[in-house]
C-alpha cells in the first residue's frame, strides 16, 4: 500500500506515503484545492522593476504607452504586475508539434514555442501551418504558426519553432519586450520578491547567496544595496553560473558582485576565509517544487520530499559556521511540505540558530504551531501566488 500512486487532481500524483502526510496539515478538499490552483498560473503575472536603470513608475508609464496592463503592487515599490486572462478555448488544428513539459508549461501563458523545447512535429508540419501545441501528457495548450519545417528542427538549435496565436492562458511576452532586453525588469513572482526584502542587505555588508541561480533574488539584493554590498553568489553547476551572469549582464549588474562555481555544502572548507566573517546569507535551496505554477502535470514521493530535507540541512549547517555572531539567515522555498520548511528551522534551532518573527502584508503563517506566527507561507489556493515559504534565523551574539 505504501507504494500506491493517488491522482489528487489531473495530472498531479502523488504517492501515498506522502498524501497521508500531507493530510495532517490539510483537509482532502483543502489539497484538491491547492493543486488544481498549481495547474493554472497566478492571475497576477509579477515583474520587478530594476531601479538601478528606472523607476519603477517611469517603467509603467512606458509600458501603457505601448497598450500594456501594468499595476504597482500594494505594498512593494518595485513590484509590477500584468493581469493573466483565460482560460481560452483553444481552436482545433490538424496538424500538431509536441512540446517538452518545461516549453508546454511557458506556451500555456502565451509563449512561443522555441526549437529547443521541441520534442517532435507531427503530421508532416510545414511552415506556415497552423498548429496545435501539445503537452507530453496529452494536453492542448496553445494554437499556433510553425515557423519551420519538421524536418528543419533536427537540424536548427534556436529560434521559433511556433509562433503562438491563442493559448490557454494569455499575457504579453514580457520576455520579447524592449524593456525586458534593455535590463529595466526582471520577471519574479510576488513571493519571490520579498525574500531580498526579509534578508534588508545594508550597503558594506558581506552578504553570501548559497544557491543563486538564475539571479533573481540575487540581483534583488544588489538593487537594494545600490551594489554597494560585497556580495558573493555561488551555485554548483557551471552552466548555470553562466546564464546567471548573463542575466545579471543584462541587469546592468555585472562587476558588482563576485561569482564561482562551488557546491555551498562545502563552502567552510573551500572558502574558509569567509568562516564568521558573513553579515547575511541566503538560502533558496533545490526543492521538491510543489509550489511552483502553472504545473500541468506532476508526480511526487515521499521519499523524495524526505531526502530533499536532509540536503537543505547541509546548507544551513554551513550558513551557522559562515555568518558572525549576530548575522542573518533568511530561508525560503517554492515548495509546500514541512518537512522541507518548518522541520528545516527546527533543525537550524538545534544549532544554535534562532528563528525572528516576520511580517509579510497577507500572508499566512507556519503549518506547525511552534512557528505560526513567525514565518511566512503564501498558497495557490489562498493567496493565488506561487506555493512559498520565508522564515529568517539569527545567529546569537
Amino acid at each position: 500500500m505504501g507504494g500506491r500512486e493517488i491522482e489528487v487532481v489531473r495530472g498531479h500524483r502523488i504517492d501515498y506515503q506522502l498524501y497521508k502526510y500531507l493530510l495532517q496539515y490539510f483537509s482532502e478538499g483543502g489539497l484538491e484545492s491547492l493543486f488544481n490552483a498549481v495547474r493554472r498560473p497566478p492571475g497576477r503575472y509579477y515583474v520587478r522593476a530594476n531601479t538601478l536603470r528606472i523607476n519603477p513608475g517611469d517603467l509603467i508609464n512606458r509600458l501603457r504607452e505601448r497598450n500594456i496592463d501594468v499595476y504597482p503592487d500594494e505594498h512593494l515599490n518595485e513590484a509590477l504586475w500584468i493581469p493573466v486572462k483565460g482560460p481560452n478555448r483553444i481552436p482545433s488544428a490538424r496538424k500538431i508539434v509536441i512540446a517538452d513539459k518545461r516549453a508546454a508549461e511557458s506556451v500555456y501563458m502565451g509563449a512561443n514555442l522555441y526549437v529547443p523545447g521541441v520534442v517532435r512535429f507531427e503530421n508532416g508540419v510545414k511552415r506556415g501551418d497552423e498548429v496545435n501545441v501539445i503537452a507530453p501528457n496529452g494536453e492542448i495548450v496553445a494554437l499556433g504558426i510553425a515557423e519551420v519545417d519538421g524536418d528543419e528542427v533536427g537540424r536548427v538549435s534556436n529560434g521559433v519553432a511556433v509562433r503562438t496565436l491563442i493559448s490557454t492562458y494569455s499575457l504579453p511576452k514580457v520576455r520579447e519586450m524592449p524593456e525586458y532586453e534593455l535590463g529595466l525588469f526582471y520577471d519574479q513572482s510576488l513571493p519571490a520578491q520579498w525574500v531580498a526584502h526579509v534578508l534588508d542587505p545594508r550597503p558594506g555588508e558581506v552578504v553570501v547567496d548559497m544557491n543563486a541561480a538564475p539571479g533573481g533574488k540575487l540581483s534583488h539584493v544588489i538593487q537594494l544595496t545600490a551594489g554597494k554590498a560585497v556580495i558573493y553568489a555561488f551555485d554548483r553547476s557551471p552552466g548555470k553560473v553562466r546564464e546567471m551572469d548573463t542575466i545579471l549582464g543584462r541587469l546592468g549588474m555585472a562587476g558588482l558582485y563576485r561569482t564561482e562555481v562551488r557546491d555551498t555544502r562545502y563552502l567552510d572548507i573551500d572558502k574558509p576565509e569567509l568562516v564568521g566573517l558573513v553579515d547575511k546569507v541566503l538560502i533558496d535551496p533545490p526543492c521538491t517544487d510543489m509550489g511552483v505554477r502553472p504545473r500541468l502535470f506532476d508526480v511526487k514521493t515521499m521519499d523524495l520530499v524526505k531526502s530533499m530535507s536532509e540536503y537543505q540541512r547541509q546548507f544551513i549547517r554551513v550558513a551557522w559556521k559562515l555568518l558572525k555572531p549576530g548575522g542573518v539567515l533568511v530561508y525560503s522555498t517554492c515548495t509546500i511540505p514541512p518537512l522541507e520548511n518548518e522541520d528545516n528551522m527546527a533543525y537550524a534551532e538545534s544549532l544554535g540558530f534562532r528563528v525572528v518573527d516576520i511580517s509579510i502584508p497577507n500572508a499566512s503563517g507556519g503549518l506547525v504551531d511552534r512557528y505560526r506566527d513567525s514565518v511566512a507561507r503564501f498558497y495557490p489556493h489562498v493567496q493565488d501566488t506561487p506555493g512559498f515559504f520565508i522564515a529568517k534565523l539569527i545567529k546569537p551574539m
